[in-house]
């Protein structure tokens, strides 16, 4: 079988599709993983053949276009900013800008099934543009058909342009999901109805040697500060959560990415530890709490070892996710640093959230490995 993975041009979007990327590749399929020119970095020594669709925009130019965004969302609820930013710059501006590529790239190549994620649209309508059968790969918890109603009018309107009628209906399309029933809510309409569990990338515990930055700490209890790979350089935003959490007895450990700057935060006391770079599944099982912004991979992370979670969202759907943690009662939600504090303490106090976080954990590790998601695929 040929096999076309795409993803936007992010870690945290490409990283949650590569296991089930190498999973078709070991099974003997061909696989090719298509994203921006500016992600190729990520692609190398997975094995897989990396194609560049589309045009880089430059740091400048990105910066002002999330500005405009920024702007235009100010006074807009967090289910009204998810639906304008994927609608209007994932879709309308980002897909829209790469589609004819990707098109060009899908006739070219004929692959057998297209997989895509939501924030690469431009696969979707070009597979459906082709006649190609697709799934869509999660990169977050599932979205509602509301939110994504004006996404999908964006689409359907570069697709008619492109002389196909409109597409095609969702409801038979697998959505290959890796969000944990019992995280998201009930009584739903989905924008992709057909659920297919998928075991999420890197976040199930497996045997690892303690993390060095635990040695000699001095209290009982850790806490784990991190805003993934995406936001780690929000100006003051870690600071502040390291800050909260300065004078409780607790010991903390903060990541602030490859290329975090350790001396921004200053010196700090002894049960205070700043790195650049911990694997989180060696550092989970050793800590009592996340203080996190709600990125998927490490609310995953932290509920598949059990551990509850102090979120304070940031940007795109980590309002969701922040409201879905609290709602499951495996972690606090806060609006800004000034609440952490508090946050953490009942969390540490209050054993619910940890048998909440555990329940979770154990229906993480109940869902199917990649390789036999990747016979489902087959199938298609």
């Amino acid at each position: 079988m040929r096999l076309m993975f795409s993803s936007g041009a992010g870690y945290s979007h490409i990283a949650p599709m590569l296991p089930l990327a190498r999973a078709a590749r070991a099974a003997g399929d061909e696989v090719a993983f298509v994203t921006g020119p500016e992600a190729m970095g990520y692609l190398e020594n997975t094995g897989l053949q990396a194609v560049s669709v589309g045009q880089s925009s430059g740091p400048s130019a990105a910066a002002a276009m999330w500005q405009r965004a920024r702007e235009e969302m100010a006074g807009m609820t967090a289910d009204e900013r998810l639906s304008h930013l994927v609608a209007e710059y994932m879709v309308g501006f980002g897909a829209a800008a790469r589609l004819d590529d990707m098109v060009e790239f899908v006739r070219d190549w004929r692959p057998d099934l297209v997989v895509a994620n939501l924030a690469e649209r431009a696969a979707v309508m070009a597979a459906c543009l082709v006649g190609v059968p697709y799934a869509m790969h999660a990169i977050g918890p599932p979205k509602s058909a509301a939110t994504m109603a004006r996404a999908w009018e964006v689409a359907d309107g570069l697709v008619r342009e492109r002389g196909l009628d409109g597409l095609p209906p969702r409801d038979d399309v697998p959505y290959l999901d890796f969000w944990p029933e019992g995280l998201s809510p009930a009584g739903v309409a989905w924008e992709y109805p057909t659920r297919w569990p998928l075991q999420p990338a890197g976040v199930v515990p497996e045997p690892g040697p303690r993390p060095k930055v635990l040695d000699g700490l001095p209290y009982d209890r850790t806490v784990y500060v991190t805003l993934g790979t995406t936001h780690n350089a929000s100006p003051g935003v870690l600071e502040a959560m390291v800050a909260a959490l300065r004078d409780e007895p607790v010991n903390v450990v903060a990541t602030i990415g490859r290329d975090g700057d350790v001396s921004r935060f200053g010196e700090q006391p002894g049960h205070v530890r700043i790195e650049q770079f911990v694997p989180q599944t060696q550092l989970l099982p050793a800590v009592d709490a996340v203080v996190c912004h709600g990125g998927s991979a490490t609310v995953l992370g932290a509920l598949a070892h059990g551990v509850p979670l102090v979120v304070s969202p940031l940007a795109s759907d980590h309002f969701e996710v922040a409201a879905q943690v609290q709602a499951a009662e495996a972690g606090v939600v806060v609006g800004s640093a000034d609440g952490i504090r508090d946050a953490v303490q009942a969390v540490l106090a209050d054993r619910r959230y940890r048998e909440s976080a555990l329940s979770l954990a154990a229906r993480i590790a109940e869902q199917p490995a990649p390789d036999a998601v990747v016979a489902r695929l087959r199938e298609l």
